[in-house]
């Protein structure tokens, strides 16, 4: 039987001979960076440290691009509060929104929506809304129409606004890119957020609202708003208002002419938009011609008197002058037509003379 090898550990000599050996002997299948010699334990370990490091660089950034709101993330319809913001966007169009859902069905949802955090309800998570209605819209009527799972959540950038004020913008400017807004939902969101606190006054949430439009945009959403702050819970139809017919409106509201215009529209309920405007219509024709009367009354020169007498008999006479003409007025007791047409024949002979 032969005779078992004793195995000892190695010295420390020893093992520095053995990593000298490695050394000297370079991995043929990889070449060493700038012609150095790794032994491959030390490759491995170097390799993995290499992967490592990059792993953790590429989690710093996901969780980076995360917070900033940049990864679209899976959430349920059900944690998200349409109403969190209260929406520009008043209607929506029936035939718009069979599009979208036909669009969905056919190749998914294209783009995510936005929302904020808000404080979890025991432990779920809960989001508002801040642009996206009709996708959230859309995919809750297919989800209760097809019953499929894949409709119950949608994909969202989970934003973190850091006033209401920048939730409103980011809401406006996604639905004055995508769907035109109407002059009259334009000026009614300004109104609300202003009230909501997110900007000081209508006029500075105009301006910050609708910052890309032209100050003439501004000026006539300024007038709208207007109409939603006089008229907003009386109009049935405000959407339907024209830019025109806006504005003979905001005129009117500014010249006190909101009692009338409520009277008006309280008094006779409004069955169509072309029904509800003849009703505003006839107010407006009332108020503009007595506005127009007014003006002229107030443009027309003013007479100008030149003289008087006063007769011993109590007739007066005087001399009234203005827009081109020159009168001559008697008054007093015994004034008469027998008087003023002896006078006339005086003056009619006084003038044939000359």
């Amino acid at each position: 039987m032969a005779k078992r090898r004793r195995l000892n550990a190695p010295t420390a000599e020893e093992l520095a001979k053995i990593s000298e050996g490695f050394a000297a002997k370079p991995d043929s299948k990889r070449p060493s960076p700038r012609g150095v010699n790794v032994p491959p334990i030390a490759r491995v370990a170097g390799e993995a440290a290499a992967h490592s490091g990059a792993e953790a660089s590429d989690a710093r950034r996901y969780q980076a691009a995360k917070a900033a709101g940049l990864l679209a993330q899976k959430i349920p319809l059900s944690q998200i509060e349409t109403e969190h913001l209260s929406r520009d966007r008043m209607n929506v169009d029936e035939a718009e929104m069979a599009e979208l859902k036909h669009s969905i069905l056919a190749h998914g949802l294209r783009m995510p929506i936005e929302v904020l955090p808000l404080e979890d309800d025991n432990g779920t998570p809960r989001y508002g809304l801040i642009s996206g209605w009709r996708r959230v819209a859309a995919l809750r009527a297919l989800a209760m129409e097809t019953g499929r799972e894949e409709f119950a959540s949608i994909p969202a950038l989970i934003r973190a606004p850091k006033e209401a004020s920048d939730a409103y913008i980011s809401m406006i400017e996604e639905n004055e890119i995508r769907a035109d807004l109407s002059h009259f939902e334009r000026g009614r969101i300004a109104v609300i957020s202003a009230k909501q606190g997110a900007f000081e006054n209508v006029e500075e949430a105009v301006n910050a609202l609708f910052a890309a439009g032209s100050k003439a945009k501004r000026s006539k959403i300024r007038s709208f708003a207007l109409i939603f702050e006089a008229l907003g819970d009386l109009l049935r139809f405000p959407t339907r208002l024209s830019e025109r017919a806006g504005l003979r409106l905001a005129a009117a509201l500014k010249e006190d002419q909101a009692p009338s215009l409520r009277a008006a529209l309280a008094n006779t309920p409004s069955l169509s938009f072309e029904h509800e405007w003849r009703v505003l219509d006839d107010v407006l024709k009332d108020y503009e011609s007595l506005s127009k009367k007014a003006k002229l009354e107030r443009c027309a020169p003013k007479p100008e008197r030149y003289g008087e007498i006063d007769l011993a008999n109590g007739i007066k006479i005087e001399k009234i002058s203005g827009g081109g003409y020159i009168d001559i007025r008697f008054t007093g007791r015994k004034v008469d037509n027998e008087l003023v047409d002896t006078v006339m024949l005086e003056i009619e002979r006084l003038l044939e003379s000359k």
